[in-house]
């Protein structure tokens, strides 16, 4: 009876072993760190910021003429013509930049993926979250996939 005993209680512990090791197959990973830690990101914000600037001067150069037409004593026709004007000059650009800044953070984006599933693969995990939704448990990869990008 004791041997029986004993050999369930070992079966149960096996059992729960090797539960605890698939849990242990799943990584976590900071992904504001891993954005703010891969090199290309800083390049594409500058990128980006540039764009940003040159926009900024471009709209602020039409305000200010707005501005002075309204000075002048311009009619209010007059105004929302220059105004409708602007905005149609304007509205291209301000486009172009969103398309920029989303297909940027696609491409990141896209190589964070790439370094991850590499990551994931070198140690052996199956799955990979986000570490703000894992309240506990995860092998932690964000300093390997860091350095797996910034190669």
């Amino acid at each position: 009876m004791k041997k029986l005993l004993i050999a369930a209680l070992a079966v149960m512990f096996i059992a729960g072993v090797s539960r605890a090791a698939n849990f242990t197959s799943i990584g976590v990973i900071d992904v504001q760190k891993v954005f703010k830690g891969y090199k290309e990101t800083s390049k594409a914000q500058a990128d980006l910021a540039k764009q940003e600037e040159s926009f900024k001067k471009e709209f602020e150069e039409s305000q200010k003429k707005l501005e002075t037409a309204e000075k002048d004593g311009k009619k209010k026709e007059e105004l929302e013509k220059m105004k409708k004007e602007l905005e149609e000059r304007l509205a291209p650009r301000r486009e172009e930049l969103l398309r920029t800044n989303e297909q940027l953070t696609m491409k990141l984006q896209s190589k964070i993926l790439e370094a991850v599933k590499k990551v994931a693969q070198k140690v052996g995990l199956d799955t990979v979250l986000d570490k703000q939704v894992v309240i506990t448990g995860g092998m932690d990869l964000t300093e390997m996939v860091v350095t797996e990008l910034n190669k």
